[in-house]
């Protein structure tokens, strides 16, 4: 009987807490080969900037259990399953009941979160039509897949330029003179023109790729999607059948008219890949769906943010372009910039200015728990907050040329807004010691929501709130 785990992230599990099946050294070793595979392509679902080369998901500590990271999703190994969930799910800090944790609680947040983020290739849906009936994560990746798929060839088919080299009655396109002299007239053959020519075909590489893909999941998952999968592929049935690759993906084009396929492009592309590494162990299926949730909050602030402001302004993830040193220099040569600057999140918005915020997945105490005493209210205030954050967005100020910057931190499940955000003010000397280089720094702490509920527009609308008190 497969055994489900739900676990929040950034805690162990010992080894008997585990299922039978897991918990061998062998199991051990084989699950973390599987998660090293699935590691080395994560690059399908996601773009970071991650350095490691040993997988990050799970943590082994001398084979006696495992260790959940900061990665939420579902592992699915040797026919057992193991949920991880956000801390943030936790009702309270020190809260490590998991009794009440649904996974369909989490593929609805992952859902939401995963429409703003700008780093992930995913499509929103309607959480609550998809959702019925899914049971883990690739059920609901191919839901989603499907869904799109069958849209996008309801309004029309993905047509494409395809070069072709044939013989024909008549020249078109570019005609090999060589091969009709050497080849052709040589053997009486006077009526054939080898020719290279460019025709509008709906039989092209993307349309081989998703006729391959479908086939791939067809048995994976439930009837509805089955019935869906078939009617795909009656369309593609003029589509030749040929073997596709992750690296085949990487080769199609798409230009702007067709953007909508972008999506499903990559979600051909994660299936293909996650088909190398999933694989019967025991005649029971594998797979993991792991996602970062650092990356997923910076990501969902950020595209959240954007589309609050529209037009009105330019959000940036990630901009890089300032450096903390300007000249590297020895022996009197300057050798250029140096520790470039990586801000999470840069607002630059007309007539209110440049706007530095740094997401930061940690938990602080709630404002409005600090002590009576002032000595301990001030320190109450900023619990949890890192010395070193505090550091890193005064130096993007600084080089930024603002006297703002704003830290953002998640609120706890069903945690409503603060009512103020916190302030921490400082002196800064530019240069020398003359008031004139003296500049006033005000770092921000703002708690925001994070984790959706049943009202999802509720939530939406009180980080909404959140967001745009900062800009005013």
């Amino acid at each position: 009987m497969a055994m489900i785990i739900n676990q929040f992230e950034e805690k162990v599990i010992k080894n008997n807490s585990l299922p039978i099946e897991w918990q061998s050294e062998s199991a051990l070793n084989e699950l973390e080969e599987f998660l090293q595979e699935n590691w080395n392509q994560r690059k399908a679902l996601y773009n970071d900037e991650e350095l490691y080369t040993k997988q990050q998901f799970l943590g082994f500590t001398s084979r006696r259990g495992i260790s959940t990271k900061n990665y939420v999703g579902t592992v699915v190994f040797k026919g057992q399953q193991l949920n991880i969930y956000p801390k943030m799910f936790r009702e309270e800090k020190e809260d490590d009941d998991t009794s009440e944790l649904e996974l369909n609680h989490l593929m609805g947040n992952l859902i939401q979160w995963l429409e703003y983020c700008s780093k992930f290739e995913f499509p929103y849906i309607n959480i609550k039509s998809e959702l019925k009936g899914v049971d883990n994560l690739k059920e609901l990746f191919i839901t989603v897949f499907v869904k799109n798929l069958t849209q996008c060839f309801e309004r029309s088919g993905y047509f494409q330029y395809e070069e072709k080299t044939e013989g024909l009655s008549s020249i078109k396109g570019r005609f090999d003179i060589k091969d009709y002299y050497t080849r052709k007239y040589a053997n009486g053959v006077l009526d054939k023109f080898q020719c290279t020519y460019s025709s509008f075909e709906f039989d092209n590489l993307l349309n081989r790729i998703i006729k391959y893909t479908c086939k791939k999941i067809i048995t994976d998952t439930r009837s509805s999607n089955q019935k869906a999968i078939r009617s795909i592929l009656t369309k593609l049935s003029d589509v030749e059948d040929v073997r596709c690759t992750p690296k085949d993906c990487d080769k199609v084009k798409l230009g702007k008219m067709h953007a909508n396929y972008r999506i499903i492009l990559s979600m051909c592309k994660m299936f293909l890949l996650n088909s190398t590494s999933t694989y019967k162990v025991d005649n029971a299926e594998s797979f993991c769906f792991l996602f970062p949730t650092e990356l997923l909050f910076e990501g969902f602030i950020g595209g959240f943010i954007q589309d609050v402001i529209g037009n009105k302004g330019k959000v940036r993830i990630q901009a890089s372009e300032v450096s903390l040193v300007d000249q590297v220099i020895f022996q009197g040569k300057s050798y250029g910039k140096a520790f470039t600057m990586r801000h999470d999140i840069l607002c630059e918005i007309p007539d209110k200015g440049v706007f530095i915020l740094d997401t930061k997945y940690k938990q602080i105490q709630r404002f409005e728990e600090a002590q009576e005493d002032e000595e301990q209210f001030r320190l109450g205030l900023i619990k949890g907050v890192e010395q070193k954050d505090i550091y890193q967005v005064s130096s993007y100020a600084v080089k930024r040329g603002v006297d703002k910057a704003y830290l953002l931190y998640p609120l706890f499940r069903n945690e409503e807004n603060e009512p103020d955000m916190v302030t921490l003010q400082q002196v800064i000397k530019t240069d020398g010691d003359s008031l004139e280089s003296l500049k006033n720094i005000s770092v921000y702490l703002v708690r925001v929501p994070f984790v959706f509920e049943d009202d999802i527009d509720k939530v939406k609308n009180n980080l909404k709130q959140a967001i745009e008190g900062i800009f005013t």
